[in-house]
Order: C-alpha cells, then structure tokens, then sequence
C-alpha cells in the first residue's frame, strides 16, 4: 500500500477509536460536564482535530500515487459493514438529503424532455452471429451479449421495465428465450437497473452467475440452486478457457434503505485467447483505468457508459458523462468503444437522445474515427476483426 493510502486508512481508523473512545468515556454526551470533564474533552478533542487535519491533507494529495491493485489486495476497501472508495472516503452515497436536493431541483432539460426521441431497435441475427465467431451485441441499457471463444456471456441482464416508474424506451430487441442459453452472467453491481429478479428468474440456473461479494444470500433467495460465485476487486475466475476479473470501479450499491453498500461493485475484464474485452457497469471517471490500460492494455474493446448523468453537482461521482467516457476509453488503450446505457431508460436529467449527441461530438474533438466509436442501437452486433 501505498504510503497516502496507508495514512489516509490509518487516520481514518485513528479518527473512529477516537470518537469511540471520548463517547465511551462519556465526554461526548456528557449533559453537565466537570471542570475536569471538560480539561479531558479537549484533551481528547485536539489530537482528534490534528487527525482530521492531516486527513485533509492527505487526501489532497494527487490520486496517481494510489495503486489500485496494491490497494485492494490489502483489503482497503472492505469495512464493517460492507465496502466503500477507499480514495474517496468522506463521500456518502445514496444521500436522502441529496437525493431531496436532486429532485426538488429545476431540471434545466424539462423542456427538451417533454418531446422523447423515438429510437428503434433491431432484432439480431442469432444463428448469423453465432456462426461468425467473436462479437458483442448491445440489447439495451447495461445488458449485452459477448461471444468469445464460443462462450456465451451476457451482462447485467434487464429484460423489461425497471420497476413502475422506470419504463423501456426501447423495446427488448428479441424475445429473450430467442438467446442463445449464456455459460456466463456476470453481475456489476446490485442498483436495479442492473439485476433484475424476474431476468434471472427467466434466465435460470442453468448459467453461472460472477459477481463481486455479497451476493450469494441475495441469489439464494430470488434464484433457489443458481451457482453464483462471488469475486473481491483483482481477483480471477477462470470458465472454460476465458477469465474473469473483477477490477475496482468508482460506484456504489443499494436495494432498500438499510443495504447502503453492504454488497461489492465493479467493472469486468475479460480474457479469452487473444481477445480481452473491458465491461465498466458503473462508474465515475477516475484514476483506474490509467492502471487497467497500463496493466492489462490495448484492449480489443471497452465497453463504456454513456449515459445517466446530469445533474454532475449530484452524479459526477459515480456516473460519467460522453465527454468523460471518451477519456477513460483512451486512458484504457482500447481499440474500439462499444457505449451502453443510452436510450433504454429514462433515469436522470438530461433527454435521452442527449448522450448519443455528445457522444458523437467528444468522440469528433478527440479525433476518434467511427470506426473506433460506433454507437450500436439496440439489437446491432459488433464483430472481433479477423486475425
């Protein structure tokens, strides 16, 4: 570990024995408190303030000496209970208060969102894809059909509506029980635009199911018998001649009001042959993917967000925008950017025909050809080249 981060988890550790220890001492809480209570709450106090000083400091400090593998195989981000940032310790996701901000908040696109763009979808041709070799085939949102080495994967399956207010603005490409049977499901992260119980219910035990930690219980409930094995951040599972990596990403997870961050996040690399292929889920623009495009580049190709990002006061965080995305497909050394999540639901500020525009335009000032950059709709395949 790094000697920021070592000062940074240690200071954070020094900060909690100390609020535990003055509120067990009762200098906290006392109501009426002795001249003598009061000499040992400053005395307990000033170390307190001195630690949350260097804590500022350190955390100041630039990111890139952070090694994120390093990192994670000390545990840094585990902690009881669940997991967290480590390079981002005082933020505090799924914030009810800013999420009230959010929502009673001017949404400066209200106009443009009152006329939705019309997107279509086009249906693939399964029997001509699995006849032609290695592709990726975007079905909408986070979900995609990834064949490598003959193996089927599919990503963060979500056939149908996100709950009741969250409606498909474009149509599930094809029946899913048209798909091929996946050996693979992997899983980014637990946000219900992401796992869905009544897609897996649909997909079955057949498949083995890869997601970061914490998971297991949630299966064994929703998916009686599925074989979910679960990964922590750097660590690989190997199926069938491919591997799969968990690599750390800058996210979140919760399901109800007390799971805040009690089950793992991250993105995907997979390996199979020659071929590697990076699959993000969610995540805010940061520092990992300099490290995954220095350790693990050129990738044949990034599977990146696109969408779901305004307001950036409240989503800049955990969510990237167009412009943002291209600087993470270029700092993983990808070939090309196969962009998700656009169009398919409507979940944040901007309109939805917004992220493919901007898109386009970052993809246009980077000096990114179409060929790297294309932007698939819903049911469109894009092939490995031929070696």
């Amino acid at each position: 570990m790094t000697w920021r981060v070592q000062l940074a988890t240690s200071l954070r550790g020094c900060y909690v024995r100390n609020m535990r220890g003055l509120s067990k001492n009762g200098l906290i809480h006392a109501p009426i408190p002795s001249s003598h209570a009061i000499q040992e709450t400053w005395a307990g106090l000033i170390p307190l303030f001195l630690v949350l000083l260097l804590a500022e400091v350190a955390f100041m400090m630039p990111l890139e000496v952070v090694d994120l593998e390093q990192l994670s195989r000390q545990k840094a981000h585990h902690c009881n209970p669940g997991f967290f940032n480590p390079w981002m310790p005082g933020n505090q996701p799924g914030s009810l208060w800013r999420l009230l901000q959010w929502w009673l908040s001017p949404n400066p696109y209200a106009g443009a969102k009152r006329h939705p763009p019309q997107f279509s979808s086009t249906q693939p041709r399964v029997e001509e894809i699995r006849r032609r070799g290695d592709s990726v085939t975007y079905l909408g949102h986070a979900t995609l059909w990834i064949r490598i080495q003959g193996q089927e994967i599919l990503t963060d399956p979500v056939f149908g509506e996100v709950g009741p207010f969250f409606p498909r603005h474009i149509s599930f490409p094809l029946p899913p029980d048209e798909l091929p049977s996946p050996q693979v499901v992997l899983i980014s992260h637990s946000h219900y635009d992401h796992l869905d119980k009544k897609s897996l219910r649909r997909l079955g035990t057949a498949p083995l199911y890869l997601s970061p930690l914490g998971y297991q219980d949630w299966f064994a409930k929703v998916l009686p018998g599925a074989r979910v094995i679960e990964l922590d951040w750097f660590e690989t599972f190997a199926h069938q001649g491919t591997s799969f990596q968990l690599l750390p990403s800058q996210h979140w997870t919760k399901r109800t009001p007390w799971d805040t961050n009690r089950r793992l996040w991250g993105a995907w690399l997979i390996q199979g042959g020659e071929r590697r292929v990076f699959f993000s889920g969610d995540s805010g623009y940061f520092f990992g993917f300099k490290e995954y495009g220095k350790k693990f580049g050129p990738l044949d190709a990034a599977i990146l967000p696109i969408g779901a990002y305004e307001p950036r006061w409240f989503m800049k965080d955990y969510h990237m925008n167009p412009e943002e995305a291209i600087l993470a497909f270029l700092d993983l050394k990808a070939k090309v950017f196969i962009p998700q999540q656009w169009g398919t639901f409507d979940l944040t500020d901007e309109p939805l025909d917004l992220p493919p525009q901007a898109y386009r335009e970052a993809a246009r000032r980077a000096g990114l050809s179409e060929d790297r950059t294309p932007l698939l709709p819903p049911g469109q395949t894009w092939f490995f080249p031929e070696d």
